[in-house]
């Protein structure tokens, strides 16, 4: 029933020239097709058969004509007296099935072609044409809801303009989708089982240091232009620690020690410390535990008194100890003035090259856009070329590969705009890592820089806390588990949105109330 005050929608009678899925449609000088009762410019059939002394007026387009009789359009068009298919008493299009007393099968092109058949026309015939009918899905009723008088506060009962009758159908629609989203959440995706990461890089290490590895990884990643690192230097450090250990030979030669001087020098710098550092004393090693005293981090692991002793000390420590000092040095430079500089640069430079992508992606939607109304005309002022006339199929096929390849064309260059809007968060190098995800459990996943092997989502597991040190545990996975692993990932995401928009309504109840 309409509602007061409610306009009705008409709906365009001469829409004119479309291009839809690869078919050309024109309603004002198309032809029908009794089958698809789409008015296109596609080639058709035309029966030659008489009903009560006239010629009849059916079409069938080549495509309904091949996929539902497994006939060619082209070649009965060129026989004398072709009688089409409802002419014939085997009409399988949905108004002649109801005239049968059988029902609308629906789109069994795919069932056919799958069966070894050449149409629809022999599957129903092979099964019979009463074991298919297709079925719509039920709609949502609110004619009840509009004729409904039994309830004397109902809403309809209201002098209304249509407000309150839609705000009922959206509450009865949101429930709807709101059962199916729940229902849809109650499948419990699960995480895969990972593997102990003993492997980064190519570089066999201890799995108790993947964490402090990823750090350094992570930090010369970011930062390498900046302090003028050689490719490969952090690789070069962690290979040196962990497969020669204490076994290296001649410290001072050893790469990280340069890169340990280097960043005191920057430090230093920045404090005005006046420091002279060289490989071949302990003066470096002496101004970590100036700089470590004055960062007031507290560390049972290097007491002051580590470092009074001297090189010594640093040459009786194992690998994990001196990646950890190598780290504390990482960390204290990103507060001195170059790095924040440095953090500063990349900010800004990322930022322009966002706003860029952002209207490359706008410049390259609008094409697509006006690519499609241009198609429109290009196909209308064919058809007119032709003097209105249905295209061949040879034509029709030509016209529509052109338009494909244009299309494809502009919906690359909008799909690569995109792409480079949503990628631009790793041309900021300088930006921190956020985890995928945090759990309450202490499990976190990470999609880090300085990690590309597949599939590149890593595990890091917090665990229990013993004493100042985490027991934490860093897991990979498979290449086969990446599809379980994005299907929990997605899982979660909507798990996280459901419960924010529950909390959002429950909000918004309570502040109406």
């Amino acid at each position: 029933m309409a509602i007061k005050g409610e306009k009705q929608s008409r709906r365009t009678t001469n829409p004119g020239v479309r291009v839809i899925g690869g078919r050309i449609y024109d309603s004002s000088n198309g032809k029908t097709c009794h089958q698809c009762r789409q008015k296109t410019m596609d080639f058709v059939a035309s029966c030659k058969g008489m009903k009560k002394d006239k010629q009849c007026t059916i079409n069938f387009c080549h495509k309904c004509l091949i996929n539902r009789y497994g006939e060619s359009a082209e070649e009965v068009a060129k026989l004398e007296g072709w009688i089409c298919p409802q002419c014939r008493g085997i009409c399988n299009c949905s108004f002649c099935r109801k005239k049968r007393g059988l029902n609308p099968t629906g789109i069994l092109t795919h069932k056919a072609k799958a069966s070894g058949l050449a149409s629809v026309s022999e599957l129903l015939e092979a099964e019979g044409p009463d074991n298919f009918a297709y079925q719509k899905k039920p709609k949502l009723d609110f004619a009840s809801m509009e004729d409904s008088s039994d309830n004397s506060d109902s809403v309809l009962e209201k002098d209304f303009k249509g407000a309150d009758i839609t705000k009922e159908k959206k509450k009865v629609i949101g429930k709807s989708n709101k059962a199916l989203e729940e229902e849809e959440i109650q499948f419990e995706a699960q995480l895969p089982q990972g593997i102990s990461l003993t492997s980064v890089s190519g570089i066999l290490i201890p799995t108790e240091e993947a964490g402090n590895v990823f750090q350094l990884f992570e930090f010369c990643s970011a930062f390498g232009k900046a302090l003028d690192l050689k490719e490969g230097q952090a690789e070069t450090v962690v290979r040196e620690l962990f497969l020669c250990g204490r076994n290296t030979r001649r410290q001072q030669y050893s790469s990280i020690i340069p890169m340990m001087i280097q960043l005191l020098d920057l430090i230093s710098q920045d404090r005005e410390m006046s420091l002279s550092l060289s490989a071949t004393d302990s003066s470096w090693f002496t101004a970590i535990g100036e700089i470590l005293l004055q960062s007031e981090v507290s560390s049972d692991e290097f007491p002051p008194e580590t470092f009074v002793a001297g090189i010594a000390e640093y040459e009786k420590m194992d690998a994990s100890r001196r990646l950890k000092l190598l780290n504390f040095l990482c960390d204290e430079s990103l507060s001195t003035f170059a790095m924040r500089n440095c953090i500063n640069n990349q900010s800004a430079e990322w930022k322009a090259k966002d706003k860029e992508a952002k209207q490359r992606a706008a410049a390259a939607k609008e094409k697509e856009k006006q690519f499609k109304l241009k198609t429109q005309d290009d196909v209308a002022k064919s058809i007119m070329e032709k003097n209105r006339a249905p295209l061949s199929i040879e034509e029709h096929n030509l016209i529509m590969s052109q338009i494909r390849a244009e299309a494809k064309k502009a919906h690359e260059e909008m799909v690569e705009a995109k792409g480079m809007t949503s990628g631009t968060m790793l041309i900021c190098d300088a930006r921190r890592t956020e985890p995928i995800m945090l759990e309450e459990n202490g499990v976190v996943l990470w999609k880090l820089k300085c990690y590309e092997e597949e599939p590149n989502i890593l595990l890091q597991d917090l665990g229990t806390f013993d004493g100042l040190c985490p027991n934490e545990k860093w897991l990979a996975f498979k290449p086969e588990q990446k599809p379980e692993i994005e299907n929990y990932i997605s899982y979660k995401r909507r798990k996280l949105m459901q419960a924010q928009k529950s909390a959002n309504e429950e909000k918004n109840a309570n502040a109406g109330a």
